[in-house]
């Protein structure tokens, strides 16, 4: 019920201004700008929230544009369209609209759908954020489910001196484009969350974005303490008790708020670590549902329908709690999921018998979810390695960690000329999306002249901004003398990313002398423009901004180098949409993936990047730029190498095929890349294409798996823990016989005995397995029993032909579990290995 301002207070004809501000379409649906441009063009270009700008707009103001029939006849025009876009047929509906998924709930901690809701940090917010506009774009039955930050993450002011300074301004939700929820009566829905001697009340907001829904929780009720108001107050801030009831609220309050809504929920996707309580908290309310008291039951249920996407690279960077503070804040929930200290802990630790193990999200992530994945398919490999520990005996190949790569939403982040170029190359396309990668073919057929002409006219809007940028930036610092003219014939490189180690955001200054001597060259000039945050508590960070901001304020490169202070999503919209060239260069492999990158595709950018993440999967010469080679090693030299690397990539490549132009003023080499990287990664990494991936790989097969599990009171998952148990109890009586080789055309002929003891063969799977030579996915093939053993108990002889091409020494036998409906060896990693 969007209650937050009375339709009264608006003039008649301009009432459904309301709805239309309070759906966050209009962050990428650019129908309603000139709408909230006539409402305040000032305001619409300082802030772009067109709900503070109709909170703020005169009474005169309103009654004169309630008397313009063309401003009454927009509002009906673009009301009604968006309309007819709720209600027309949508991509999911014509293709999966018979699938048992009915809603999938998407958790996240932070969330960047737009700078009018501050509610994000860096990468993973945006992502999260670009996952819940293509699922409306798609059509995708989904609800989001986050925090309401009433300071979010701080902004940032630098000195003259190249110092950051953060402050925290308060996020004011009468400002915010969000309502409260209410009930069937109209009072707000408040979800209560039980903490150590008191009870937590939690308001509840909602985002909409057309169809979508995104729920907010937010801790800052009158009734709580000043303490606890402050739960929601900063995006990763405090200590560790503060972040773990952060966590507490999101997943156990978020799943809350939507049994509280009767939101038919059978999908749900954790996004990082940090909801992952909401695993806890489903099983929790299906044993509610089912009125039974055993809480591994009713995970061996729920988990099939529960999807975790982990997003970082090094151990180190998942969450964990000490199991002291953790008992303290669990031991109410321990009696009430019916669960003992040590098993509550032990779904979250490595060993569950190490009573000093700390509590980690990532692993009862891993322990609830019937479906993981990394972001990249290097990251897939890098985490498949992480979580080994957790498969013992498995190989690495086969822990159960696929991958699925990030992508952008491309409406989001494409400027205006590149929407208006786009849509008329290829308006079908633009209008029925349906997450294809497949190559844009009108964009290939784009001729030279149209492609340079996007690409002047987005560089010089991007230094529009960036001007504007610069002008207030200054005026913060106090500063008065004019900018240094922005030349818009220049070639423009971006660097703009969180300032941390692992990134290297300083590679470029390796050598300041060669880099200026690439600056100021007198016919071909080169202009750099740097953002970034760094962490309030990162020193190393703080001083990679320090030794941009020095080497700027050199003589030498005045008016080349520019770094704008406050890194945000307008200012991330405003370099990538005229970016010539964008630069990556973290250490590989630990970019999990990287979307930065990726929204200069569709505005004609280029890239120059590290071959980490996804620019891996990307890279081709026809689009770009690769640093370095493709391996993971490091060692002194290493940044000596790719810097070299990249300034030789700038000297020999970059600038000439920028500068050298044919007789109609074109750089036809540089043109070349663009057309090529616009229309084939364009459509490859977008969230289109990702959420599609998604829907098709994870939601449907959990969807129909959660309905199979949960049928008949869970009747197959009593079936499995059944199963399980008869393994566990009986796994130490599998041996096997000596093998029997014989070569034949057709390759090794090999057969075993395998006495399986109290264990039916149905019940295992006997394999041949090898290594992939150099690497790759392993050979693994299901042997054929063949015939009993007389005088043996489920003695069997089991056989496979197998190929001849590699010695039959590299072929090993082994024995694993095998349930119809089970993934092994997620769910179950018993593993017998031939000695």
């Amino acid at each position: 019920m969007l209650e937050r301002y009375k339709t009264r207070d608006l003039p008649q004809g301009l009432e459904p201004l309301v709805e239309m501000a309070l759906d966050l379409r209009w962050t990428w649906n650019h129908r309603a700008d000139e709408l909230w441009n006539q409402l305040d063009p000032v305001l619409w270009k300082l802030i772009r929230n067109p709900w503070l700008i109709l909170q703020t707009v005169s009474v005169a103001h309103l009654n004169a544009l309630a008397q313009n029939g063309e401003f009454l006849a927009r509002i009906a025009e673009v009301h009604n369209l968006w309309s007819q876009e709720d209600h027309a047929p949508s991509w999911y509906s014509q293709h999966h609209g018979r699938s048992p998924l009915r809603t999938v709930a998407y958790f996240s901690m932070e969330f960047g759908l737009s700078e009018s809701l501050p509610i994000y940090a860096g990468g993973l917010g945006i992502l999260a954020g670009d996952h819940l506009k293509s699922a409306e774009d798609l059509g995708v039955p989904l609800v989001g489910v986050g925090l309401l930050f009433q300071k979010g993450y701080f902004r940032q002011v630098v000195n003259s001196q190249g110092e950051q300074i953060e402050s925290y301004p308060y996020n004011d939700p009468d400002s915010l484009p969000i309502s409260p929820l209410r009930g069937s009566t109209g009072q707000w829905l408040r979800i209560p969350i039980p903490l150590p001697g008191r009870t937590l009340i939690l308001r509840v907001w909602q985002v909409r974005l057309g169809m979508t829904t995104l729920y907010l929780l937010d801790s800052n009720d009158p009734v709580n303490t000043p303490m606890d108001r402050g739960i929601t107050g900063e995006l990763y801030e405090g200590g560790r008790e503060m972040r773990l009831v952060q966590e507490m609220v999101l997943g156990i309050g978020g799943y809350r708020v939507l049994h509280a809504l009767g939101i038919d929920v059978n999908v749900l996707h954790i996004n990082e670590g940090h909801p992952a309580f909401a695993i806890l908290e489903r099983a929790h309310a299906w044993m509610v549902r089912e009125k039974i008291q055993d809480f591994h039951h009713a995970l061996q249920v729920t988990r099939a329908g529960n999807v975790f996407t982990t997003h970082t690279p090094v151990p180190a960077g998942f969450d964990a709690f000490d199991p002291a503070l953790f008992h303290q804040f669990f031991s109410l929930y321990q009696k009430e999921w019916n669960l003992t200290d040590k098993e509550l802990l032990g779904l979250g630790r490595m060993n569950p018998d190490d009573d000093k193990e700390p509590f980690n999200m990532a692993r009862l992530a891993i322990a609830g979810s019937g479906f993981i994945n990394g972001v990249s398919r290097i990251h897939g490999s890098v985490s498949r390695k992480i979580f080994s520990p957790l498969f013992e005996r498995w190989p690495v190949e086969e822990v159960p960690v696929t991958h699925i790569t990030n992508g952008i939403h491309t409406l989001s982040w494409d400027s205006l000329v590149s929407d208006a170029f786009w849509s008329e190359k290829v308006p079908k396309r633009r209008l029925h999306r349906d997450g294809s990668p497949e190559p844009a073919q009108e964009i290939l057929a784009a001729s030279d002249e149209s492609l340079w002409e996007l690409r002047m006219k987005n560089r010089i809007s991007m230094l529009e901004g960036v001007q504007r940028h610069l002008v207030r930036q200054r005026s913060v610092r106090g500063e008065s003398a004019p900018l240094p003219f922005l030349d818009p014939n220049a070639l423009y490189i971006g660097l703009a990313r969180r300032f941390t180690s692992y990134k290297r955001p300083n590679l470029l200054l390796f050598d300041h002398e060669r880099l200026i001597r690439i600056l100021s060259h007198p016919d071909r000039p080169v202009r750099i423009l740097v953002a970034g945050k760094a962490h309030p508590q990162d020193t190393a960070g703080k001083g990679f901004i320090q030794e941009w901001v020095h080497f700027a304020s050199d003589p030498r490169t005045h008016g080349t180098v520019f770094f704008l202070s406050d890194y945000d999503m307008n200012v991330a919209q405003t370099l990538v949409g005229g970016i010539d060239l964008w630069v990556n260069c973290p250490r590989r492999p630990w970019e999990a993936s990287g979307t930065s990158g990726m929204k200069v595709l569709v505005n004609g950018g280029l890239n120059c990047s590290i071959r980490d993440g996804w620019w891996e999967e990307a890279f081709r010469p026809e689009v770009g730029w690769a640093i370095g080679d493709d391996t993971s090693f490091e060692d002194p030299s290493r940044d000596q190498r790719d810097a070299e690397d990249l300034y030789r990539i700038l000297e020999q490549e970059v600038v000439p095929d920028f500068y050298d132009r044919d007789e109609r003023g074109i750089p036809v080499r540089w043109i070349s890349r663009v057309r090529a990287s616009m229309a084939t990664l364009t459509p490859v990494y977008s969230t289109d294409r990702m959420v599609r991936e998604y829907l098709e790989r994870a939601y449907l097969p959990a969807a129909e798996a959660y309905e199979s599990r949960q049928a008949n009171g869970g009747a197959q998952a009593r079936g499995i823990d059944a199963w399980k148990e008869h393994l566990d109890r009986n796994w130490e009586g599998i041996r096997f016989g000596s093998q029997t080789v014989q070569e034949s055309a057709e390759g090794h002929l090999i057969e075993c005995p395998v006495w399986l003891g109290e264990i039916a063969p149905e019940d295992v799977r006997v394999e041949v397995y090898a290594n992939a030579p150099g690497g790759g996915p392993p050979f693994r093939k299901a042997m054929d029993r063949t015939k009993t053993l007389s005088g043996a108990r489920n003695g069997f002889v089991f056989r496979a032909t197998v190929p001849g091409d590699r010695p039959v020494g590299d072929y090993t036998l082994r024995v694993i579990p095998f349930h119809e409906g089970v993934k092994v060896p997620l769910e179950y990693h018993r593993i017998l290995w031939q000695h």
